[in-house]
């Protein structure tokens, strides 16, 4: 078992604060600026860090949601993304609706 499923049955199964980084979620944090890491353990760290603890149960799947139907990866909605203006991504201009 690797440390993304680990971490998806600690938080889903057991209720236990953890951080699942996939594909979505490490994209999303490097992309808006909220936890970039150049892998996705440093993601995964900033993300404990920085998302206040009452949230961390649910904050994995809003990340996943937001990368998965959002911030895609080759087009993403940006003019309608609610974070948009807190966004750090560079070329967000090139997606405005």
């Amino acid at each position: 078992m690797g440390r993304k499923t680990a971490n998806v049955v600690l938080n889903t199964a057991f209720g236990q604060p953890a951080m699942a980084v996939d594909t979505h979620i490490f994209r999303v944090s490097n992309r808006t600026g909220i936890a970039p890491g150049k892998n996705v353990l440093e993601v995964e760290k900033r993300l404990m860090r920085l998302v206040p603890r009452e949230f961390l149960l649910d904050a994995h799947h809003w990340l996943i949601l937001h990368g998965r139907y959002t911030c895609t990866a080759r087009k993403p909605k940006c003019g309608a993304c609610i974070i948009e203006d807190l966004c750090e991504f560079k070329q967000k201009r090139d997606y405005m609706d």
